[in-house]
């Protein structure tokens, strides 16, 4: 039986996190016993974009400060490492890491921050669909992961956090070349159980100190959980998360993805939750995104490809768009093109993955859902 531990942390002070990050670590004691002086450890937090903290698109610095002070105990080296979404350059990461807080985390404890663009290629023949795997090299290399996921809602595939963090180990737009392939949720959901189960982290800690509710993973709005959640599970990590602020688990893509292949059942009354029960930190009234993936319906490819298109939302640049062309960039179906300086989205072609709504750096692209989506959305 997997366990997740969750530990209550109300807020991002030093002393709280401390005491909540050790507390969590007593129960894996032997797992991360497999931490080794000498060995570089990638911690792997979601830094999507250049946000503040206290936005709460990013997973927030006191935490992954307090996990690169542990491992500095153990005598490795902790590496601050991720793939924001868009291009992979020294220039973004620097901006990122500013931003996000990451370079004075590095600053203060010594841990290192990745600058390395280079890719590499994995070959994976035990995965179930992604035989071939593009992976940022110093997190293909290195000799233990620690993901540091955010608890957020994600118009796409409803909710992010464990299972989806590890999408960050994809260097830049070849993210896009993933949502090409794979187009569909449940296939885009397949590849990240492959990439988790390739990856396996020795520890997932998720920060749900603040979490992010409504239209995720960067538009929605900060929302406080109060706790921090811990597993060398991420499935369970997320099946547990995903309970705690109202979502059923198996309507989240990913955790069907994982359920068909027996890595979980969805419940998280087959998990062995310790620290503070689930039934006492249940968050009441977690919006869901407007996209209306909750209400995705599974059944014949081309039926189901039609209905959830009708009851999706569909991204529409607004008056704030500047025509500066990141959706354009990023965009798998290159179905947005700038007309007379802004941004003009071709929905005959778009695949709903939502990327120009994440990445936009003035928020600009929303999301509009169809008098049938808002009234299915309205009936439940």
């Amino acid at each position: 039986m997997s366990r997740v531990y969750i530990a209550g942390c109300p807020n991002y002070d030093r002393e709280t996190v401390e005491a909540a990050l050790h507390a969590s670590l007593e129960p894996f004691a032997e797992e991360t016993a497999s931490i080794k002086p000498g060995q570089r450890v990638v911690l792997k937090p979601n830094l999507l974009k250049a946000r503040s903290p206290e936005r709460a698109v990013t997973t927030h610095p006191a935490l992954v400060a307090a996990v690169a002070r542990w491992v500095k105990q153990l005598g490795a080296t902790p590496i601050i490492a991720d793939s924001p979404g868009g291009q992979f350059s020294v220039g973004v990461l620097r901006r990122v890491y500013r931003a996000t807080g990451m370079m004075a985390v590095a600053e203060e404890t010594g841990a290192i921050l990745n600058y390395d663009t280079k890719p590499v290629v994995l070959h994976c023949p035990d995965s179930h669909l992604t035989k071939r795997l593009d992976a940022v090299r110093v997190i293909a290399e290195a000799d233990a992961i620690i993901s540091l996921p955010k608890l957020k809602t994600h118009g796409m595939t409803l909710f992010t956090g464990a299972t989806k963090n590890l999408f960050g180990t994809v260097p830049g737009i070849t993210k896009a070349a993933y949502h090409t392939k794979m187009p569909t949720v449940d296939r885009f959901s397949d590849m990240l159980i492959d990439i988790l189960g390739h990856y396996r982290p020795v520890l997932t800690i998720m920060d749900a100190v603040i979490g992010m509710e409504g239209d995720g993973p960067s538009s929605g709005d900060p929302r406080h959980v109060g706790l921090l959640l811990t597993s060398t599970d991420g499935v369970a990590l997320d099946v547990v998360a995903t309970t705690v602020v109202g979502i059923p688990p198996l309507n989240v893509p990913p955790i069907a993805a994982a359920q068909r292949r027996g890595l979980t059942t969805g419940r998280v009354e087959d998990i062995e939750v310790l620290g503070t029960a689930v039934e006492s930190v249940m968050v009441e009234n977690f919006r869901q995104p407007s996209t209306g993936v909750g209400r995705m319906r599974r059944g014949p490819g081309s039926l189901r490809s039609w209905f959830n298109r009708l009851v999706l939302a569909s991204p529409e640049a607004s008056s704030r768009c500047t025509g500066c062309g990141v959706c354009v960039e990023n965009c798998p179906v290159q179905a947005i093109t700038i007309v007379d300086g802004r941004a003009r989205m071709d929905l005959t072609e778009c695949i709903r993955c939502y990327c120009c709504h994440e990445l936009c750096p003035t928020d600009a692209v929303d999301l509009r859902r169809s008098l049938l989506g808002r009234l299915i959305g309205r009936l439940g």
